[in-house]
């Protein structure tokens, strides 16, 4: 008899937990790979939603960088200027849930529309990133900031 006959249930034993464990290191890397392409998607998605408010900006100036946010709130442009602010909005949430040091750029980004921010039509941001400076926006600007009449 050789070695082999006599030790087979060993070797099958060990085949088995060797395909076993191959298997799981297979879930493991599937898992890591959708994971990483998860993220990078989400990466793009908010770099490319922070373009889009790039390009609104540069073909919209007057929504960028109003002259006077009361009157154009209250004008027949104000629910586009709502939405394009909504929209500046949307990729801070993009952005800020995917990537760090983009707060002072948001903020700075707000200042514009401080008066827009500052009210009582505007949102509260969707994600907890968001909520957050929106919150230290305003406690830093809205004070001093008078309603729109």
């Amino acid at each position: 008899m050789s070695w082999f006959s006599r030790h087979a249930a060993s070797i099958e034993a060990l085949a088995a937990m060797a395909t076993a464990a191959l298997a799981l290191a297979a879930l493991i890397g599937v898992k890591i790979q959708l994971d990483e392409a998860d993220r990078l998607q989400r990466q793009q998605s908010a770099r490319e939603a922070f373009r889009a408010h790039l390009a609104l900006a540069a073909t919209l100036p007057d929504f960028a960088a109003p002259a006077d946010e009361c009157r154009l709130l209250h004008s027949d442009r104000g629910g586009a200027y709502s939405a394009f602010v909504d929209h500046l909005l949307y990729s801070a949430e993009q952005m800020l849930s995917v990537s760090e040091g983009w707060e002072t750029s948001f903020l700075d980004l707000f200042e514009p529309h401080r008066t827009y921010l500052c009210s009582d039509e505007s949102q509260g941001g969707e994600t907890e990133e968001t909520a957050a400076l929106l919150a230290r926006f305003r406690a830093s600007t809205c004070a001093e900031i008078p309603a729109c009449d």
